[in-house]
């Protein structure tokens, strides 16, 4: 587990923008290219974007505890109160323990699940809604009202959990993201290059091409694929979370834990 955290973020992106930071760093180099660039255009292009939705995606994982918490916890009270009624037979009353139990299990094989398909999660709710309504007058008026705004707290808390799975944060600004990052490295070596060689003092200004100064070119490699395996990184960060019941990053949401009763 020590070792997963640290290596769950890397995946092929991960590859794809190393190669791509030595191939835009011996390019630079090949060529002779050194700009002195401002890199406030990252700044817009790369980290805006990327802050945005990593705070998105953990803003929507947050969400997603709080709508399964308040869907699980309305079902607990549900069953409570019908523990609680003196007017329905025991073999009544373990029939909507089942089905409460089969609201949860349905409700987290659908989250884990890849397809959309929610028929067996409504069927289970609708056998609560008729047992409910079968069994009012049982139940009496007041406990009646109480289970009615328990079920709508179920209905609201699933349909929040569902959203969630179904509607992503925006794909157009992740793809931009992610198209940057690999665009990055060949902004970035140039200025590198400018700045790293005018610290040492060996760029010869007087020439109409400067002269770059191989010496410090491991500098210039190391740091371009640093940050571009940082950024890179963080975008895969963002893009395991956006979906929090996948079980595809190590903070997605343990589902295994609302199907357990209290």
């Amino acid at each position: 587990m020590s070792l997963r955290k640290y290596t769950s973020a890397l995946n092929y992106r991960t590859l794809i923008s190393v190669i791509i930071s030595f191939i835009a760093t011996k390019i630079a180099y090949y060529y002779n290219l050194v700009f002195d660039l401002d890199l406030t255009l990252i700044s817009v292009a790369v980290v805006f974007p990327l802050v945005f939705t990593l705070g998105s995606a953990f803003q929507r994982r947050e969400k997603a505890l709080e709508h399964l918490g308040r869907a699980k916890g309305a079902l607990a009270s549900i069953k409570y109160c019908f523990s609680a009624s003196k007017n329905i037979v025991d073999e009544e009353k373990e029939k909507i323990y089942s089905g409460v139990n089969s609201v949860k299990s349905e409700l987290i094989s659908f989250l884990y699940a890849k397809s959309n398909d929610k028929a067996k999660l409504n069927q289970s709710i609708g056998m609560i809604q008729s047992f409910i309504m079968e069994h009012r007058d049982a139940l009496g008026r007041s406990l009646s009202l109480r289970v009615y705004r328990l079920m709508r707290d179920v209905i609201m808390g699933i349909e929040n959990s569902i959203s969630i799975k179904v509607h992503r944060t925006p794909q157009s600004i992740r793809a931009y993201c992610e198209l940057f990052i690999y665009i990055f490295p060949f902004y970035y070596a140039p200025t590198l290059i400018k700045n790293v060689d005018s610290g040492s003092g060996e760029i010869i200004n007087s020439l109409p091409v400067p002269m770059i100064d191989n010496d410090y070119a491991f500098i210039v490699y190391g740091l371009n694929i640093i940050i571009s395996f940082i950024l890179i990184s963080l975008f895969n960060v963002q893009e395991q979370i956006e979906n929090p019941y996948d079980q595809d990053g190590m903070d997605d949401i343990k589902l295994k834990n609302y199907e357990l009763d209290y």
